[in-house]
């Protein structure tokens, strides 16, 4: 393999179903290898539940620096340590990657390399839906629980820091900023509301999903919902193709650019 690609579902997430779409095709398993058949395809699963009785207790911080030990120790052992990486992230999985991006900038080398080569060898990055600026939590956690059908209330130790315009967010958008520019970054934002059963909305605007004036940036729209912004049924799907031409630019560049 010449890159890995990474992806990272949402709250409430699963590391293989949010990326299934509902006549069952899988994407990253079904359709990536063929466009790409020289990539590693990961996907990465974590506990980001945030109702019913076993919600994670574990923080934005818990689960970012979680991810990156767990994916540097599987470089390191599969002895991919220096090959360039792709993420894709739904949603809160794209908080979660930035903290770990931050994490990884101010891990030493001598200390933790291999945290560190996490940064160095990062490329690119395709956000899905990724609520930057976050949400309103009133309208988002009452359309998620009726979409989950449950009533079961919200457990806050994640969900707190994705309020609109939450001081956490505030404070990682100030220091992503600063490392932000080297990395090609494309920002999905969805086109279409999420129904629910007494009205419909989009989970995530679009000035909370594209973050303005960044550089090294492009913002895309894909005409599906929140949750379909990470499910394709087959090659044929317009939006998968976007998408992809997305991918490819970015595979054919991270080798030369991650060697530099």
């Amino acid at each position: 393999p010449t890159s890995s690609i990474v992806a990272i579902h949402g709250l409430d997430g699963h590391r293989e179903a949010s990326f299934t779409a509902p006549n069952g095709v899988l994407w990253l398993r079904d359709l990536l290898p063929e466009a790409l058949p020289t990539a590693r395809i990961l996907t990465y699963g974590y506990d980001a539940r945030t109702h019913g009785e076993n919600r994670s207790s574990q923080t934005l911080y818990d689960l970012s620096t979680d991810f990156v030990g767990k994916l540097s120790s599987f470089r390191v052992h599969t002895k991919s340590d220096e090959r360039p990486l792709i993420f894709i992230a739904h949603s809160f999985g794209g908080i979660m990657l930035k903290n770990a991006l931050i994490h990884a900038h101010i891990s030493h080398n001598k200390h933790l390399p291999a945290h560190k080569a996490v940064e160095v060898s990062s490329y690119g990055i395709i956000y899905l839906g990724t609520p930057h600026q976050g949400v309103d939590l009133t309208r988002w956690t009452e359309s998620l629980f009726r979409s989950l059908s449950t009533t079961i209330q919200t457990g806050d130790l994640i969900t707190k820091h994705l309020g609109l315009h939450s001081e956490t967010l505030q404070q990682q958008i100030a220091q992503y900023s600063a490392i932000s520019g080297r990395y090609h970054t494309v920002f999905c934002y969805e086109t279409y509301d999420t129904a629910s059963k007494n009205s419909s909305m989009d989970h995530v605007p679009v000035f909370s999903a594209v973050v303005p004036g960044a550089i090294n940036t492009q913002a895309l729209a894909i005409h599906k919902t929140h949750m379909g912004l990470a499910q394709f049924t087959s090659r044929d799907d317009n939006e998968y193709d976007v998408l992809m031409q997305c991918l490819l630019q970015m595979f054919e560049k991270a080798p030369s650019a991650i060697l530099k």
